[in-house]
């Protein structure tokens, strides 16, 4: 079995910059030499892979519980059941990942981000678990908490590197 990664939730609420955030910060780790895979947690919503009428839709309408696709430049697997955190995680890092950025799952026992928008998502503090730091619009700093503002992703990049090797793997 291949060595879990390490593991860094960013949570927040929805529209508070989660993807835009990760969507910055991923290409600078990435340049780093980390190996970043990337799990979104989608809450309410079945979401849709594939497209209607492509061939892994007509796949996964037909009644396959497993749909591949690959071609020179990626591959892609559907699997139509949930999974629990733990499962994907190492997934992607038999997959090779060294990091692994989770959006959302608030619940979950993992280092976390947590971002605040709007002075009412300061709550978040008090119902989050394994806080390693705060990104916000407005200063939010919270003691013994780093805060990061939304546009200074070069320092938090430093902060994620800095961390990546401390912060726990999956038991």
């Amino acid at each position: 079995m291949v060595k879990p990664p390490c593991v860094l939730q960013i949570v927040g609420y929805s529209n508070s910059g989660k993807t835009t955030l990760l969507t910055k910060l991923i290409p600078i780790l990435e340049k780093a030499g980390i190996r970043v895979g990337v799990i979104k947690h989608d809450g309410g919503h079945d979401f849709e892979w594939d497209q209607p009428g492509k061939d892994t839709w007509r796949y996964r309408e037909a009644g396959a519980s497993l749909v591949a696709i690959t071609s020179k430049t990626k591959t892609a697997i559907v699997e139509q059941k949930p999974q629990e955190l733990s499962v994907l995680i190492q997934r992607l890092a038999d997959a090779g990942a060294q990091l692994v950025l989770v959006e959302g799952f608030k619940r979950e026992g993992y280092p976390k981000l947590v971002l605040l928008r709007r002075p009412e998502d300061q709550e978040l503090l008090s119902t989050v678990t394994h806080l390693v730091g705060i990104v916000g619009w407005s200063d939010n700093r919270q003691p013994g908490l780093p805060f990061f503002d939304i546009n200074d992703i070069d320092n938090l990049a430093t902060f994620v590197r800095e961390r990546v090797s401390v912060w726990y793997c999956q038991n």
